[in-house]
C-alpha cells in the first residue's frame, strides 16, 4: 500500500507514522493504535496524505474527541496564519517569550552593508538571537538550501549585533538545509526536527500555545479578521478576540462556539 505525499512523491503507508503523529497530538497508544487500524481499513493504492488526515479527523470525530481533533490538525493550522508571514512571526515570538526570551518584530538594523529587517530578536541569558522566519501556507513545500544560505549571509552582515542566527520554519526543511545549518551553526528549528520535544509542533504543544486559526468553528473571513485584529493565539481570542469580533460583526454563533473549543483547548494546559 503506498500514499501520496502533498510534494508528489510516492511513499510506503507507514502505520506507525500516524499512530505517533496521534500520540503526540494527546491521544492514548491504545487510542491511537485503534484508529490507526480503523483508518488502515479505509485507505487505497494512491490516497493522499491529505485524505489520510480526513480520515483520522473522521475517527476523532466519530468519538466526540474534541480536543485532540482540534490538536491533531496543527500542522494546517498554522498553514493558515498568511496569507502573509507576519502572523507566523508574531506567533513565534510570543512562543519564544513562553521560553523566557525577550522578544521584538520586525526591527530594522544597519547592517555592515545593507539595511535588513530582522523577522524576531530573541535575547535570553545574555544571548542574542537573529530569527528568520520562514512561512508556507501550502502542502508539500519545504524549507530548501538558499533560505538557509540566506538567513546566514543575513546573520554575517548583522553580526555586530547578534551571538547567533536561528531560522524557524513551519514545514520541514530538507536535509541539504539541515546539513548546512549544521556546519555553519545555525539553529534550526521547524516541523518535526530537531527530533523529540524542541521541534516546533513540540515547543508548541508543551506551551499549549496554539494559533487561533486552529479554531474550526471560525470560518475563513472571521480567522483573517481575527488576524487583521492582531488576534494571533487562542490565548488572544479568549482575551479580546470574541468581543471583538461580534462587535465587526462577525456571527455570535460562531463566534461562541470556537469560544468554547479556546476553552476546552486550554483546560488541557490546567490539567496537564
Amino acid at each position: 500500500m503506498y500514499v501520496v505525499k502533498a510534494s508528489g512523491e510516492k511513499d510506503k503507508f507507514r502505520p506507525e507514522k500516524l499512530i505517533r503523529s496521534l500520540v503526540r497530538a494527546g491521544a492514548s497508544k491504545e487510542l491511537a493504535v485503534q484508529i490507526t487500524n480503523e483508518v488502515k481499513q479505509d485507505i487505497w493504492d494512491g490516497i493522499t496524505t491529505y485524505e489520510i488526515l480526513e480520515l483520522a479527523l473522521e475517527k476523532l470525530k466519530e468519538r466526540k474527541e474534541k480536543v485532540l481533533m482540534l490538536k491533531y490538525d496543527l500542522k494546517r493550522a498554522l498553514m493558515k496564519l498568511g496569507p502573509t508571514g507576519y502572523p507566523f512571526e508574531r506567533f513565534i515570538a510570543i512562543l519564544l517569550n513562553k521560553y523566557g526570551y525577550r522578544t521584538r518584530n520586525n526591527v530594522v538594523l544597519e547592517g555592515k552593508c545593507v539595511r535588513h529587517e530582522v523577522d524576531v530578536i530573541a535575547e535570553k541569558d545574555g544571548i542574542k538571537y537573529m530569527v528568520e522566519c520562514k512561512y508556507h501556507n501550502k502542502r508539500g513545500i519545504k524549507t530548501d538550501l538558499k533560505v538557509a544560505m540566506y538567513t546566514y549571509a543575513r546573520f554575517l552582515d548583522l553580526e555586530k549585533y547578534f551571538n547567533g542566527a536561528w531560522l524557524i520554519c513551519n514545514t520541514k526543511c530538507t536535509a541539504e538545509t539541515i546539513r548546512y545549518c549544521k556546519c555553519m551553526g545555525v539553529r534550526n528549528t521547524s516541523w518535526a526536527y530537531p527530533p523529540g520535544e524542541w521541534s516546533l509542533e513540540s515547543m508548541i504543544e508543551k506551551k499549549v500555545l496554539y494559533p487561533v486559526t486552529i479554531l474550526s468553528s471560525l470560518n475563513e473571513e472571521a480567522r483573517r479578521l481575527a488576524l487583521q485584529l492582531n488576534i494571533i493565539t487562542v490565548e488572544d481570542f479568549l482575551d479580546k478576540g470574541v468581543e471583538a469580533l461580534i462587535s465587526a460583526g462577525i456571527d455570535e454563533k460562531m463566534v461562541l462556539a470556537a469560544q468554547k473549543e479556546g476553552k476546552i483547548l486550554l483546560q488541557t494546559k490546567i490539567l496537564g
